[in-house]
């Protein structure tokens, strides 16, 4: 007989006789719960490829005044909330160099559905000021994806203010606009 099956045939005799042997007896066992947490966060992105707008076009060779209209700026978004919780996202703008007479409405179009979670709901179509308000509410831990056709896709436009009278109003001599809007996402505790 070789050598490896003296070995192999010793082994199996040893398992034969030895039918009980146990690792750990069950009183000798000790259960530790571990509890992990993710620490609360979120993160914003937008994406877009236009990002200017006038208030006049041409026809006949003539500026008329018709407000245009944002519809390519995608709002992305990740956010870790604690359990009951939420987190909402503000909008606001910074500068007073918009006349009276004018505003920039701003709507939030429903959520594109490429991410996971419980992510956001828009608001009703607001006017942004200098104070900050808010656009998608009851964002809870989720991912709306990132880049353009994902997230909430945001859409600008001018509009004339209540009291508007084009008659004595002059924005022939308005020339380059610029406003900066600022998203800020908060929890709702």
């Amino acid at each position: 007989m070789c050598n490896h099956s003296k070995y192999i045939l010793l082994a199996l005799i040893l398992v034969s006789i030895m039918p009980d042997i146990k690792a750990q007896d069950a009183e000798n066992e000790a259960k530790i719960p571990i509890q992990m947490a993710i620490p609360p966060s979120t993160k914003l992105n937008l994406r877009s490829t236009q990002l200017s707008f006038s208030l006049y076009k041409m026809e006949n060779g003539k500026k008329v005044l018709e407000p245009s209209t944002i519809d390519s700026v995608w709002l992305n978004y990740s956010s870790i909330t604690e359990r009951n919780k939420s987190n909402t996202i503000y909008a606001d703008i910074t500068s007073a160099d918009i006349p009276a007479e004018i505003g920039i409405k701003l709507v939030v179009r429903k959520d594109a559905g490429k991410g996971n979670g419980q992510v956001g709901n828009p608001t009703e179509p607001i006017i942004l000021s200098e104070y900050p308000q808010p656009v998608i509410t009851n964002i809870g831990s989720c991912y709306t994806g990132q880049g353009d056709h994902k997230g909430h896709l945001l859409l600008f436009s001018w509009v004339f203010m209540p009291g508007y009278n084009k008659d004595f109003s002059n924005f022939e001599n308005l020339s380059n606009l610029s406003v900066q809007v600022i998203y800020t996402i908060n929890s709702d505790e």
